[in-house]
């Protein structure tokens, strides 16, 4: 019986048939009742409940999925990989449909911790703390404005320091999570964090994804997130990080309403230090050693 709901599960996928998952649905609702039309002895895996869902989450039948999920978590089958995806499922079923569910997303955001937590401790499914982050981050994207960052902090900061600890290979991705993270912490006001996690985050950026260091730095520089005369030092390796010292300084002062007398001084050096590099590139810390 496996086999015939697998295939049709397959052929749901490649063809989209829509036909061929209510099929494949059929069968494993009645195998789960015990009233299999083939032997009801034989035996029934509990992944194709999981299996299920996630083709009907892909063909949006939601409420297809939910009863799958439901069945799944209620034979309380053999922990593997297939736990992880359940609560992945879950949460794409419970994502909020505006940034006003905050009670739709603590939910969705503590289904996709439960995966992350459940999938960190063994190797073998650290794909699935991949799967989540991505996952995670395409449901949290309406909440990236003003006023609603903050609430990313707690779940965005243990998905980094997960994704750091399995030492995931996706270096472009890791760098990306942090400076958003980075982000929330300044948009929160929570300035000190923004530093302590700023002192990590930035050599990691800096070595690993070195096209995305220039917008840590002008964080940093404008948020003084490091002592000024480090960035100052760092912008003899880069006249592209030199002119970003210059305007973000500015910036910083225009923040403070105190701005310098000498704007146009500062604009021109920042102008002939682009001139002098436009060809130069962020050094990675392998080559300042």
């Amino acid at each position: 019986m496996d086999l015939v709901i697998t295939q049709e599960l397959a052929r749901a996928e490649s063809q989209q048939d829509a036909a061929s998952l209510e099929r494949a649905y059929q069968l494993i609702k009645s195998a789960n009742l015990g009233k299999s039309e083939f032997d009801p002895t034989e035996s029934f895996s509990p992944d194709l409940f999981v299996l299920c869902a996630e083709q009907a989450l892909k063909m949006g039948r939601p409420g297809m999925s939910q009863d799958c999920i439901q069945m799944y978590f209620k034979v309380k089958g053999p922990v593997t990989q297939f736990l992880g995806r359940a609560h992945l499922c879950r949460a794409q079923l419970c994502a909020p449909k505006s940034t006003e569910d905050m009670g739709d997303f603590e939910n969705c955001v503590t289904q996709y911790m439960k995966t992350v937590n459940f999938a960190r401790g063994e190797p073998r499914y650290h794909f699935l703390v991949y799967n989540a982050s991505v996952l995670y981050w395409q449901m949290v994207r309406p909440f990236l404005k003003p006023g609603y960052r903050r609430h990313l902090i707690p779940s965005l900061s243990q998905i980094v320091n997960v994704l750091n600890q399995i030492e995931e290979e996706d270096k472009d991705w890791r760098a990306e999570l942090m400076l958003e993270l980075l982000e929330c912490y300044l948009q929160a006001g929570r300035k000190e964090e923004a530093a302590e996690f700023c002192a990590t985050a930035a050599p990691f950026i800096r070595a690993h994804a070195p096209r995305r260091y220039q917008q840590v730095f002008a964080r940093m520089v404008r948020h003084g997130l490091t002592g000024e005369l480090q960035l100052k030092e760092e912008t003899r390796t880069s006249a592209g990080l030199a002119v970003t010292f210059h305007i973000n300084s500015l910036q910083a002062r225009l923040d403070k309403n105190d701005l310098p007398e000498d704007i146009p001084g500062i604009l021109r050096e920042a102008y002939e230090d682009l001139g002098r590099g436009s060809h130069q590139r962020v050094p990675s810390a392998a080559e300042d050693q």
